[in-house]
């Protein structure tokens, strides 16, 4: 495809797509509009826009947002998010990454999404109500958090030190006394875990954790 040249007012932007249907269409919508310079993924560092397709939002996904923030010589760079789930952790983290809007992508137009790739350089976002309620309510797990940190993985401050003490040998009542906690909070967080990410048990979640550098 041949991509138009950059004019001053337009906006770049790079198309990623969890299938090859939805980014063909997108790229050849986007080629046709006014306002719109389509770039090729490998110049990513030089867009204004990243604009993701998926139906879910994976951790291939959650790489393409990290990889895009990682390689921008653009402060400014935007990511529009086109998708039907996202977790609460992972909502987290794409904010993170430079993620202004989300639309659900059973329920969105072309229109709807040029307009939201459009508008997100000069301030525009949007995400529906639950997202963004679930957005708050991230935002004040870590806030309760000591560290205010995002941990790579979406963990939460209390989930990694959970797996760090499963790691080091500890059992259930051994962390709970540990950290004050009743050992059924921590069987909870340890459940939650795995069904977040759907880990098969605790120690598959260590090996996880670990493999991401969470630990």
């Amino acid at each position: 495809m041949t991509h138009k040249e950059k004019t001053p007012a337009s906006i770049s932007i790079v198309v990623r797509a969890a299938d090859p249907v939805s980014l063909q269409g997108a790229e050849v919508l986007l080629h046709r509009s006014e306002g719109a310079t389509l770039l090729p993924a490998e110049q990513t560092a030089r867009a204004d826009v990243v604009l993701l397709l998926a139906n879910e939002v994976t951790e291939e996904t959650m790489s393409w947002m990290e990889e895009a923030a990682t390689v921008s010589a653009n402060p400014e760079m935007r990511i529009v998010l086109v998708a039907d789930r996202i977790s609460r952790p992972r909502l987290a983290r794409a904010v993170r990454h430079g993620l202004v809007s989300v639309l659900p992508r059973a329920q969105t137009g072309f229109a709807e999404i040029l307009q939201a790739v459009l508008t997100s350089r000069t301030g525009g976002a949007q995400m529906p109500g639950e997202l963004l309620r679930a957005l708050v309510e991230e935002l004040r797990t870590l806030l309760r958090d000591p560290t205010g940190a995002i941990v790579p993985g979406g963990f939460e401050g209390r989930e990694v030190e959970v797996l760090r003490l499963l790691a080091e040998g500890l059992d259930t009542t051994e962390i709970a006394a540990k950290l004050s906690y009743s050992e059924r909070t921590i069987k909870n967080i340890i459940f939650a875990v795995t069904r977040r990410l759907n880990l098969r048990n605790r120690t598959h979640a260590v090996a996880y954790a670990m493999r991401i550098g969470a630990l």
